[in-house]
């Protein structure tokens, strides 16, 4: 094993406990990687939603068709004044390096991995000849891959007081301040350079944080994300959207009315993400 852990080494006025102890692989088969859930203090300036979430799969539906709507007044409606909020949660971190000895070595760059909408840290890691991870691992760069605030392995908080755009930026950029202090034990004392990564709705979050802390990446890059948002409406709704907990797979049954998943039906991520026959069915 070439490192151990990923430790603080000159730990930020914002500074976590980064200490990695999950040894594994990945997906893909050609990167080590180190894993484990952080806590993370975090402040931001939300907007209060004054609407409850629906307690039903009709009423999600109807509420999508009407945002989708032309000059839709829906969502502005259902928005109300500034509101600070503040709590510690927990977030899922993966660290990957290069497998090969001297390629680590020469590993001075990091790329902090921000996935979209309806995924997780996953879908940078999916299976071999599937996986980003390895792609950049492989030409010397480190990953940085997370779950997002109330996505995968991270905390649920209450999905419309607190999972929203702002404070998901401010836990973005604690990661990005703390990346730059933190030791990849037998590799090299930090990280000199970050480099942004964001597919989607992460590709937004990613662009967000560039331009309130601008000096946070020393690049970015951005996958399937577009200025347009006015037709990311008809994307969403297509992809037949219900409310997680009655999801027949039964995995998010725990979760708060609030949260919400594609249909189950594979139609659905095809419409929204896939051009036929450009894609593996599998």
């Amino acid at each position: 094993m070439a490192f151990l852990a990923l430790v603080n080494t000159q730990p930020l006025g914002a500074a976590v406990n980064l200490t990695l102890t999950q040894h594994s692989v990945s997906a893909g088969g050609k990167s080590t990687c180190i894993a484990d859930n952080v806590q993370i203090s975090v402040t931001a300036t939300n907007l209060e939603i004054l609407t409850p979430a629906p307690k039903t799969n009709s009423e999600v539906t109807q509420l999508y068709v009407e945002r989708a709507q032309v000059n839709s007044k829906a969502a502005a409606s259902a928005v109300g004044p500034p509101r600070t909020v503040t709590g510690t949660y927990s977030i899922y971190l993966k660290l990957c390096l290069p497998t090969d000895g001297a390629t680590l070595e020469k590993v001075t760059t990091v790329q902090l991995l921000t996935h979209g909408g309806t995924l997780d840290h996953t879908y940078w890691d999916i299976a071999p000849g599937y996986s980003y991870v390895d792609a950049a691992t492989s030409t010397g760069y480190a990953t940085l891959s997370y779950d997002r605030l109330g996505t995968g392995l991270s905390s649920h908080p209450d999905p419309l007081q607190i999972v929203q755009l702002p404070l998901q930026i401010e836990l973005a950029h604690i990661l990005v301040q703390n990346l730059r202090t933190v030791s990849a034990i037998g590799t090299h004392p930090s990280f000199s350079k970050i480099v942004g990564v964001g597919h989607s709705l992460g590709g937004a979050l990613t662009q967000a944080v560039a331009a309130k802390y601008p000096k946070d990446f020393d690049a970015v890059i951005i996958q399937g994300t577009s200025t347009a948002f006015q037709y990311a409406l008809t994307g969403v709704a297509s992809e037949a959207i219900q409310i997680a907990n009655t999801d027949p797979s039964g995995r998010f049954k725990r979760l708060a009315y609030g949260y919400h998943a594609p249909g189950p039906l594979p139609q659905t991520l095809q419409f929204a993400f896939y051009r036929y026959p450009g894609f593996d069915p599998k």
